[in-house]
């Protein structure tokens, strides 16, 4: 593994937390009109490197790093060479250096979710603030590919600070209008961000046009008036501080709508409050409650009915409660970008889902709606936090329950993928064989919560796919079917035979 490096700046105060050894590598999509490194551009040359020597050089200077300091990569684009970055970030994470990245948002995507969960600081060069500028500025035709970047920064595992920067071009976006674009594009990560920055337009690279023998596309333009600058840099940050405001009481309006959603779904009756509470000691999640604590857990949760079709949670929803189903089914699933609905999983009695996203506060990515009449509870992230967060057996379910929604997710990629419409309907009944199965003298009953339509969302089928082979299936002998909502697996052998 090698990647190719531009220069090296081994005490460098600006580019990220604290004192800091900077990799400027080799090798950028963009023709920023003002880039003052146009020989970094080229992917071409450089000086090899390789990640070992990345960490050698980061143990050399380790002590000048303090408690902030660490490593920083830059360029260029140092996404570009996103697997020697990877590897480099990988060495370095497992000697606990705090990490940078200095980038546009330009590289392959499909190795973002390796990368960014390494990162500490992200600091994200904000070019312009519309399509038509960003070509102008970069003659690229990147910006909805950039927006989206930002968009998916927590989807794809990013959890550290951002620093969002500018460079502010006399006669460009030195003006008001411009700040609150700028804060604007921030949206999605606006929570993220710890740093504003407005970095004044200097010429100072116009020399190394010169020799390379390269035109410069700003020749005449005077350097930015650094006082000015700072004026709008104020008035960015200020923007800034609103919109963080905004958001926080937006986000507090949806927690409170959450919760009064909850409340108004509330169990009313005192006997079925009794009957829930009861059911609720014998779960696993609360057994290794303190016996002192348990009455106190049981008055903090929000015990609620939900009605088949009834939302729990959707997707982007904050991680700040957890849900316990006490009674009835849930379904898990997502829409995909045709408007079809795949379903993942199926929760039931004494499942949970949430418990990760209060761990690594994670939104909820996906869509969770009752499948059937359901009882559920939902355990505020501060109560999680009080009586569950520092069990280990508690710790190990939410785990365990983790590992079986990654072997699930497995298993729904492997059906999906099979093009075979009979292997993919008998995968199914074998999933809901393990399921919901119950071992009766006909053979495996199936009572069905989900309708023919649902079950071809689940299986990857079209409705009337799935129908014809229940059908077909039927007909051999594998199964007996009861109206809509029952199914009686008479041969689970033949069944597996499709599948192993």
């Amino acid at each position: 593994m090698k990647g190719y490096l531009q220069s090296m700046e081994t005490m460098g105060l600006v580019d990220g937390p604290g004192t800091r050894t900077i990799f400027f590598l080799q090798g950028c999509p963009l023709r920023c009109a003002y880039c003052h490194n146009p020989d970094a551009i080229s992917t071409r040359g450089g000086e090899e490197i390789t990640p070992e020597r990345v960490l050698q050089v980061a143990r050399r200077y380790r002590s000048y790093y303090g408690q902030e300091g660490g490593i920083t990569f830059s360029g260029g684009e140092p996404l570009l060479q996103g697997e020697f970055l990877h590897k480099s970030l990988e060495l370095l994470k497992k000697e606990g250096y705090n990490t940078c990245i200095d980038t546009s948002g330009f590289g392959s995507p499909a190795l973002l979710p390796k990368i960014l969960p390494l990162v500490d600081t992200l600091i994200i060069d904000v070019k312009a603030f519309s399509s038509e500028s960003f070509t102008h500025l970069t003659m690229t035709d990147g910006f909805n590919g950039y927006l989206n970047f930002l968009a998916n920064l927590e989807r794809n595992g990013f959890r550290g600070q951002v620093w969002a920067r500018h460079v502010m071009v006399p006669g460009y976006t030195d003006n008001e209008q411009s700040m609150r674009a700028f804060i604007h594009i921030l949206r999605p990560i606006i929570h993220r961000v710890d740093r504003i920055e407005i970095l004044p337009y200097h010429t100072a690279g116009v020399g190394k046009y010169r020799k390379l023998g390269m035109p410069y596309r700003l020749e005449g333009v005077e350097p930015m008036d650094k006082e000015r600058a700072k004026e709008l840099e104020i008035y960015a940050n200020k923007i800034f501080s609103e919109e963080l405001q905004k958001e926080r009481r937006e986000a507090q309006r949806r927690n409170h709508e959450k919760f009064k959603i909850l409340h108004d779904r509330a169990v009313i009756s005192e006997q079925e409050q009794a009957e829930m509470l009861s059911s609720l000691r014998n779960l696993p999640l609360l057994s290794e409650v303190a016996e002192e604590d348990v009455d106190a857990v049981l008055n903090e949760v929000v015990l609620s009915n939900f009605k088949a079709g009834d939302y729990v949670f959707r997707t982007g929803d904050a991680p700040d409660l957890m849900y316990l189903i006490v009674e009835g089914q849930m379904k898990i699933f997502y829409n995909t970008i045709d408007g079809e609905e795949q379903i993942f999983y199926i929760y039931r009695d004494g499942d949970f889902v949430g418990g990760l996203n209060l761990l690594v506060q994670s939104p909820y990515r996906y869509v969770g709606q009752a499948l059937t009449d359901c009882k559920i509870v939902a355990i505020p992230k501060a109560t999680f936090d009080r009586y569950f967060y520092d069990s280990s057996i508690i710790l190990r379910s939410v785990l365990t329950k983790s590992f079986e929604r990654i072997r699930w997710a497995e298993e729904l990629i492997q059906r999906l993928a099979t093009s075979n419409a009979s292997m993919k309907t008998a995968g199914l009944l074998l999933k809901l064989v393990k399921r919901i199965g119950v071992e009766t003298d006909e053979g495996i009953r199936l009572e069905l919560s989900m309708n023919r339509e649902e079950l071809g969302n689940y299986s990857g089928l079209r409705r009337e796919t799935i129908t014809r082979k229940l059908g077909q299936f039927k007909d051999l002998g594998y199964i007996e079917l009861i109206g809509n909502k029952v199914i009686i697996i008479k041969d689970l052998e033949a069944l597996e035979g499709y599948v192993l």
